[in-house]
């Protein structure tokens, strides 16, 4: 009990000396800013389908079709290290139209996905596929090797612009913008470009017209918070 009274004892001034504390008026703000780049780097891919009786045909037809369209794309300069498989499938095909359904043959799919690095190339890339029986090309994105860069950029200018704002409520409220007491920033976040393409069957029928394409701009985008202390005159 005795050691009780003086915890007790103890922890008082502490309590009154927290109760007693000035509050320290504050300003938060939060800012958003964002730079635009060029991209210099895509990322497509390429699909290849064939459909035969049996699966061990299908498989057979769609490597030849897919080694055929990597030698085409290694000939414009697409490294190895620029290459990964992205689905290798075979499945059973039915005709549902007769009861009950009935297998009619196998279809395989072989896709591969390549990370082009002279954006000025994907016209001939796509137009050398499609030359080479490829049958589906999509899933096309654009990138910039200096996204960290302009990320870093739009931070800056998020910050200037969160303390630029701080400092006008300061003005507006009567007094100054004191030291800075907290900053913090969310993820970044860089918003693609969207891109539609079209079959490949409709952009074989172009003839000898090359793919035209067009990057674009790449948005990054950076938001900040912070806490500065509010002075008084």
């Amino acid at each position: 009990m005795l050691h009780r009274v003086l915890a007790l004892l103890l922890l008082a001034p502490l309590v009154s000396q927290a109760q007693s504390a000035p509050v320290v008026p504050q300003i938060s703000t939060s800012a958003t800013a964002e730079v635009q780049l060029k991209p210099d780097r895509a990322s497509l891919a390429f699909s290849v389908e064939s459909h035969a009786s049996t699966a061990a045909k299908a498989g057979a037809e769609t490597a030849r079709r897919q080694r055929a369209v990597l030698d085409t794309l290694r000939a414009l300069g697409i490294t190895a290290d620029q290459m990964s498989t992205a689905s290798i499938e075979i499945s059973p095909e039915y005709a549902y139209n007769v009861a009950p359904p009935t297998l009619k043959g196998y279809v395989a799919r072989n896709s591969v996905r390549i990370d082009v690095r002279d954006i000025e190339k994907i016209g001939a890339l796509i137009d050398g596929a499609l030359a080479k029986e490829a049958t589906g090309i999509g899933s096309l994105s654009f990138s910039s090797s200096k996204a960290d860069e302009a990320r870093r950029q739009a931070l800056e200018l998020a910050v200037a612009k969160a303390k630029g704002e701080a400092e006008s409520i300061a003005r507006a409220a009567g007094g100054a913008l004191g030291p800075l007491m907290d900053l913090s920033a969310v993820p970044s976040y860089t918003r693609p470009i969207p891109v539609e393409m079209a079959s490949s069957k409709a952009m074989a029928l172009r003839g000898a017209d090359a793919t035209p394409v067009a990057p674009g701009e790449i948005t990054v985008s950076a938001t900040v918070s912070g806490r500065w202390v509010f002075s008084q005159r």
